[in-house]
């Protein structure tokens, strides 16, 4: 069963599925509410899945501040009623968190070892999901992630070319370093997961996964003008350069980068470089607004 199909990671979970013909059931909101838990365990006990893969999330920082209870909803009480349920009928569940549950202050990769510590509602809401599993769901995989990036939905690289269509001045930082990571290729250690848990004896546990080369945010940001300029002439190709502490509201942590060394040991997953696939990501948006 795949929550959040819809979503930036679910859309490419379910059409990877998909093609590997796994059965795969997507409820949609109306049957399954992350805001309404009975609808959570009324799910699970109808269709009693082997294997929960939750895509969903109040992932919006600056909301949650001003809407704390929605989110703690949503991505803590959610959760914790899906891992009950879960251990419940005896499923695995599979849980998408984030590079968030870290303050960022680390200078090398985070690993599965390091204790995370939240900053805002948010983060905090997601590094509380991870405990409520943990006690909850003992045949559970914690999957984090660094910058997950796609030609659609709220992300970096969307930011970046919605600013470069609307030939407005792009605002980068170069003090925060992360490994963009394509939605496709998460899709691709998901269900490379999914199809391994049956030949593992006690795989359970948190797993970090990031795309190979860490970048800083303004670097990111020269690559993807870079790239872009192949598909439509920019007029403005100028960044502006914030540091992290001069920017209004909560911010993400300088550092999200992750050590992939667990998964790979784990499941055998190597972590592929980014570069590879940013002009297809790229090719895919200016395609989708040519097309109306």
């Amino acid at each position: 069963m795949l929550i959040g199909a819809t979503g930036l990671i679910g859309q490419d979970v379910q059409k990877l599925l998909q093609e590997k013909q796994l059965p795969c059931f997507a409820p949609e909101r109306a049957e399954l509410n992350l805001e309404d838990p009975p609808s959570i365990v009324r799910c699970v006990k109808q269709y009693r899945p082997d294997i929960v893969i939750s895509c969903a999330s109040y992932n919006d920082p600056a909301g949650a501040e001003k809407e704390p209870d929605k989110c703690l909803l949503i991505n803590r009480d959610a959760i914790a009623t899906l891992a009950d349920a879960c251990h419940q009928h005896n499923a695995v569940l599979l849980y998408i968190s984030t590079y968030r549950v870290f303050d960022g202050s680390k200078k090398e990769p985070y690993t599965e070892d390091d204790i995370p510590n939240p900053s805002g509602v948010m983060a905090t809401s997601r590094w509380q999901a991870e405990q409520a599993i943990m006690a909850r769901c003992p045949r559970h995989i914690i999957l984090r992630l660094s910058w997950v990036i796609s030609h659609w939905r709220d992300n970096l690289l969307k930011y970046l070319l919605d600013r470069i269509s609307q030939e407005q001045e792009m605002a980068v930082v170069a003090d925060r370093q992360g490994c963009p990571t394509p939605g496709d290729d998460v899709a691709r250690v998901i269900v490379a997961i999914v199809q391994q848990l049956d030949c593992l004896a006690e795989p359970w546990g948190t797993y970090h996964y990031a795309a190979a080369e860490p970048v800083s945010e303004n670097c990111f940001a020269e690559t993807v003008i870079a790239e872009a300029s192949q598909y439509r002439p920019l007029t403005i190709r100028k960044l502006r350069m914030d540091k992290l502490d001069e920017r209004d509201g909560l911010q993400a942590p300088a550092n999200a980068t992750l050590a992939c060394r667990k998964i790979l040991s784990t499941f055998g997953v190597h972590n592929k470089p980014w570069r590879g696939s940013l002009a297809r990501m790229i090719r895919r948006y200016f395609h989708h607004r040519s097309a109306g």
